[in-house]
């Protein structure tokens, strides 16, 4: 079958979902991944094939935000979560979902349609695919699908925040409360109003999910959703020298993604961390910018910092991984059995761009979308702990780090969360799913 595949083109989007173009490659089908550029390159490194549509691509500095139409309504959004009865313990979802996810899907999908949109569009008609796999922050791909024909589903490559808050929509009209419109149906309209295409529910969630979340990540509970073993795809590299042998002492990584060192300048939880391994019996390795290292004095003489080293070839020689919680970072320490110390805080999940044009700032909480999720998980299964560096002292960190070097049960309780992860079906598995599920509802 032919399978289209788009994403939100971004190398922390794209990567997530190359296990499941590869395997469906390497099955037989003809895959190709569509949309804007902003991952090209590193599509046609994983050996895929790339249809670039013109137009505007993935936001390289906090300056490509500055558009009129991505202005959150905070007041607006506190009213809505109150008219939907969300409280206080999941405002967290409602807030990732308003300030962040709505915030993407809006810059590829402006009010009037847009060049890039109409071309994914007319080239799915063209092309006729069977499937279109689509990433919930770039729900383009299902008004393409439901144009051309074809079988669709999403990819889920974090908990479904979308899912979540279209069944708090549901659940308020269930109710017979006052109408409010989902804001994520509302920026899909226009495209979909210009390809004759009904905005309802398969729309908006597509017929089917791919989902590598364990239950206790799951935040919706009302879709199709067929289980996947989340496979970490890095891209490729050459392994450096100090690399190669087994280190002498306890090595710890600390990775806290690609995302905000493109926005962002200076790391707000280095210092404390860097002041807490100072000294320790430990080899840190630090995969930091130039960007991220901004006001960071002096590096303790066991702490290495490189710019970038791929996950694959870091994570396997370590024993414990200190990370932000992002999807990437967080299932590859899981799938290599590492304890965790998950970065979080306290804060609300907000987002604002202050000033504009060259002066464009993002305002953001000095946390991870996914953070809380995340800690909680390892916590509560003993595989791990959560890192406040908000309030925290820096003792309290190095007894962390101690005690997760050295209390072996975190071990066992991260091996325990990797045996449930290799326990799910893997990408090249599910393939016979999708082909019955398109075969099905194509």
């Amino acid at each position: 079958m032919r399978v289209m595949i788009t994403v939100w083109p971004h190398m922390c989007h794209l990567y997530p979902i190359i296990p499941y173009a590869q395997a469906l490659q390497n099955a037989g089908h003809e895959v190709c991944v569509a949309g804007p550029d902003g991952a090209t390159e590193q599509v046609v490194a994983a050996g895929l094939t790339a249809v670039v549509t013109q137009g505007a691509q993935a936001p390289q500095s906090a300056q490509d935000w500055a558009r009129p139409d991505l202005v959150i309504d905070h007041a607006e959004m506190d009213r809505q979560a109150a008219a939907l009865g969300v409280t206080d313990d999941v405002r967290d979802n409602w807030d990732v979902y308003a300030n962040f996810l709505l915030f993407g899907v809006r810059f590829h999908l402006p009010p009037e349609p847009s060049t890039s949109n109409i071309e994914l569009v007319e080239f799915a008609k063209a092309w006729q695919p069977d499937l279109v796999l689509w990433d919930p922050w770039f729900p383009a791909g299902a008004v393409a699908a439901k144009a051309c024909g074809a079988a669709h589903g999403r990819m889920l490559m974090a908990p479904d925040y979308s899912g979540w808050v279209g069944e708090r929509f549901a659940a308020h009209r269930a109710r017979g409360g006052a109408p409010e419109a989902n804001p994520l149906v509302e920026v899909l309209r226009p495209l979909a109003d210009r390809y004759g295409v009904a905005v309802d529910d398969e729309l908006v969630f597509g017929q089917f999910s791919l989902d590598p979340m364990p239950e206790e990540m799951r935040l919706s509970t009302g879709i199709t959703a067929v289980p996947v073993r989340w496979i970490n795809y890095n891209g490729g590299g050459v392994k450096p020298a100090w690399l190669y042998a087994k280190p002498e002492r306890p090595r710890v990584a600390l990775s806290l993604g690609v995302s905000t060192r493109m926005y962002m300048k200076g790391e707000w939880r280095t210092p404390k961390i860097f002041e807490a391994v100072d000294g320790l019996d430990v080899e840190m390795i630090a995969t930091l910018n130039g960007d991220q290292l901004q006001g960071i004095g002096a590096v303790p003489s066991n702490v290495r910092t490189v710019d970038y080293v791929p996950l694959s070839q870091l994570l396997p020689t370590c024993a414990v991984s200190i990370n932000h919680g992002s999807s990437g970072t967080f299932w590859a320490s899981l799938a290599n059995g590492l304890p965790q110390l998950v970065t979080d805080t306290d804060e609300r999940q907000s987002n604002s761009l202050e000033s504009d044009g060259e002066q464009a700032e993002f305002k953001l909480p000095e946390r991870h979308i996914l953070s809380p999720i995340a800690a909680r998980y390892v916590t509560d299964h003993g595989a791990g702990m959560r890192l406040n560096h908000q309030t925290q002292s820096v003792d309290e960190i190095r007894t962390q780090i101690v005690k997760m070097v050295e209390d072996p049960s975190y071990r066992d309780g991260a091996a325990s969360l990797r045996d449930d992860w290799l326990a799910r079906p893997t990408p090249a598995e599910i393939i016979p799913d999708l082909v019955k599920l398109t075969a099905d509802r194509g």
